[in-house]
């Protein structure tokens, strides 16, 4: 009994604390529904989300008035990522090429690379003048983004409260929310397995039990 009571209140900390948290710098690799369900799409392996529902996420209610966000995007979503840094209260500054050592997939041209949209919203001025804006790095598993973006933004942007959004691994100093992951925050309209609000209703359960 005591063991559930300190867990319940210390899990009640954390979401009073995530309730009022901002993040000064957001990551965000969503999982587009822009030329992906065929036979090699990304429908094979998750869900994908309409460009409506992604340009609907309550990001600005989770950034400090000064931030940056850092957007994930292929070739095929790049004018879309535009419009929705713009939606999420983000002025487009540059781009981040990931550049891969493999002949991809494309009907003109074969694509060998993504790229990342980095916006900024109010008074947040880059951290490091000197950043190339591309990086040559492996592939790995599907969608699997080189973790060395990380060191990338935090070495760019503004700290310390950093969160990525659709994520699969957890970095350092990063909190996180996606469905492949223990998230760390609640995000309205979009439930995930295993986010704060679930958990407490998990353990709600347990003590009806």
């Amino acid at each position: 009994m005591k063991n559930w009571l300190y867990n319940n209140i210390n899990l009640r900390k954390e979401q009073m604390a995530k309730k009022t948290k901002k993040y000064s710098t957001i990551l965000a690799d969503p999982p587009w529904d822009v030329q992906q369900r065929g036979r090699y799409g990304a429908v094979n392996h998750y869900k994908l989300m309409s460009l409506e529902r992604i340009k609907a996420m309550p990001v600005a209610d989770l950034c400090e008035e000064n931030a940056h966000c850092w957007l994930w995007c292929t070739a095929a979503t790049l004018e879309h990522g535009y419009e929705i840094l713009r939606e999420w209260g983000f002025t487009p500054r540059s781009i981040f090429i990931w550049i891969k050592p493999r002949l991809g997939l494309g009907v003109y041209l074969r694509n060998c690379a993504e790229f990342i949209i980095l916006g900024t919203k109010g008074k947040a001025p880059i951290q490091f003048n000197a950043q190339p804006n591309w990086l040559f790095a492996p592939l790995q598993g599907h969608s699997h983004k080189p973790e060395e973006v990380h060191k990338i933004i935090e070495r760019c942007s503004p700290g310390p409260n950093r969160l990525e959004l659709f994520a699969r691994r957890r970095q350092s100093g990063w909190d996180v929310w996606g469905n492949e992951i223990d998230s760390d925050i609640d995000l309205p309209g979009y439930p995930v397995p295993n986010a704060p609000a679930t958990r407490n209703q998990k353990l709600k359960l347990e003590r009806a039990a």
